[in-house]
């Protein structure tokens, strides 16, 4: 298999893993697979979660997939960006900066992606068992998994950082071999990755911060990464170019 063949199907299994991902999280978001329980705004805690229970097991397949395929993503990133390293002028030492920010947002996302899908996997399994502290065992699984939704969120928003930084050093090193319009779709989803991290620690935006992501992960990301396999015959040539 060629070089170009290589980055070629790197590009569009990640473009294909973060598309269908954002669909999966989509319809898991937006109900369109099953609707969840009407609860009453006076219940507890505990009662509203237990009314929850038959909801979470239905869509529990749909969220399993769309994270794995999130992950699968961050994972074909690292393989992507071990290649356009390598694809890059030997004498060109921004390729050491591109290959360690997107490997280590590809890492950091993937691990992510396995903290979240085993957390939210154990409630699943063993909502609470029959021992007599079913109301301490509910509270203490709800706070434990928020917890480590807050470690994986703070996860993700490094993740994008490094994600936009890697995207940036790509858009200046591979400006002789890829069309403007490729450049200015990195410099947007590096900006565009930027303020949702902003608008997410800020906690603001509300709806309009996750529909942002959404168009990120769902569209943004897998044209970048299509355009870019795309051209892989030319890119896969800058290896023997020194930079400009």
């Amino acid at each position: 298999m060629g070089r170009g063949s290589v980055l070629r199907g790197l590009a569009y299994g990640m473009a294909a893993a973060f598309f269908v991902s954002t669909l999966f999280q989509l319809a898991d978001q937006l109900n369109l697979i099953s609707q969840p329980p009407a609860v009453s705004g006076s219940a507890n805690l505990v009662d509203r979660v237990t009314a929850f229970i038959p909801y979470r097991e239905q869509i529990w397949p749909v969220y399993l997939v769309g994270n794995l395929l999130l992950g699968l993503g961050f994972v074909i990133l690292v393989g992507l960006a071990l290649t356009l390293a390598a694809r890059a002028a030997r004498t060109d030492e921004r390729r050491h900066v591109l290959l360690w920010t997107l490997a280590m947002a590809g890492i950091i996302g993937a691990i992510a992606q396995v903290f979240l899908i085993g957390a939210v996997k154990a409630q699943i399994d063993i909502p609470y068992c029959d021992c007599g502290f079913k109301d301490q065992e509910i509270v203490s699984q709800v706070w434990g998994e928020m917890i480590v939704q807050s470690a994986v969120q703070l996860l993700i928003y490094a993740a994008a950082l490094l994600a936009a930084a890697g995207l940036a050093v790509a858009a200046t090193i591979f400006r002789a071999a890829m069309p403007a319009g490729w450049q200015l779709l990195s410099w947007l989803g590096a900006a565009l990755l930027v303020l949702s991290v902003i608008l997410g620690w800020a906690d603001i935006g509300g709806d309009a911060t996750n529909w942002l992501t959404a168009a990120i992960s769902g569209l943004l990301i897998p044209a970048w990464a299509i355009w870019l396999g795309r051209a892989a015959p030319d890119v896969s040539g800058l290896a023997d170019v020194s930079p400009a």
